[in-house]
C-alpha cells in the first residue's frame, strides 16, 4: 500500500513550489540495482521530453521506442528493453541511466494530483531499496529537489 511523503503545493503559472508537508519519518533510500520491481515489470511511459533527452544523449529512439506508442518497448522477459545485468555481480545496469525517463528518476517514488494546486509524493513500498540502513534521508530537501526536478515536467507532460 502506497503511503504519502509529503504534500507540495505549486503555483503553475510561475512554476514554483510554494510550500511542502512534509510527514516526517525516518525513510531512506538508495537503490541496490537488483532491478526486481522497477525495471523487470515492464516499460514506462514516455514523455516528450523524455523523448528527446535521449535523443540528445546520442541514443537511437527508434531503437527501443514503442512503435506509435511513447513508451519503452519490453525485452521478451517483459522487463525494460534497457536494462542489462552483469552476470558475476548481479547487479543491473540502465543503459541510458543518465537520460532515463523521468518516471524512472522518480522510482520509487510517485506524484498523485489532490487538487488543482496540490499533489502528494507517494513511497511505492515494493523497492527494495527502502529502509537501506546507507540509504539518503527522505526529508523536505529531498521532497523539494524532487519536486523542482521532476514535478512540472509530469504535469506539463500529462503524466500526472
Amino acid at each position: 500500500m502506497e503511503s504519502s511523503i509529503a504534500e507540495i503545493t505549486v503555483d503553475h503559472e510561475s512554476r514554483r513550489i510554494m510550500g511542502i508537508n512534509h510527514h516526517g519519518g525516518m525513510i531512506r533510500f538508495r537503490c541496490r540495482r537488483c532491478a526486481v520491481f522497477c525495471c523487470k515489470l515492464g516499460s514506462p511511459v514516455l514523455s516528450r521530453k523524455d523523448v528527446e533527452r535521449l535523443k540528445l544523449a546520442g541514443n537511437d529512439v527508434a531503437r527501443f521506442l514503442d512503435e506509435g506508442r511513447l513508451n519503452l518497448r519490453t525485452a521478451e522477459d517483459n522487463s525494460c528493453i534497457l536494462l542489462s545485468s552483469d552476470s558475476p555481480t548481479a547487479l543491473y545496469k540502465c543503459s541510458v541511466y543518465d537520460s532515463r525517463p523521468a518516471l524512472c528518476r522518480l522510482y520509487p517514488f510517485r506524484f498523485q494530483k489532490l487538487t488543482e494546486n496540490s499533489y502528494s509524493l507517494k513511497l511505492i513500498p515494493c523497492c527494495n531499496g527502502l529502509s537501506v540502513s546507507s540509504g539518503n534521508v527522505i526529508d523536505t530537501k529531498f521532497v523539494a529537489r524532487v519536486a523542482k526536478s521532476l514535478l512540472f515536467e509530469l504535469i506539463n507532460s500529462g503524466l500526472i
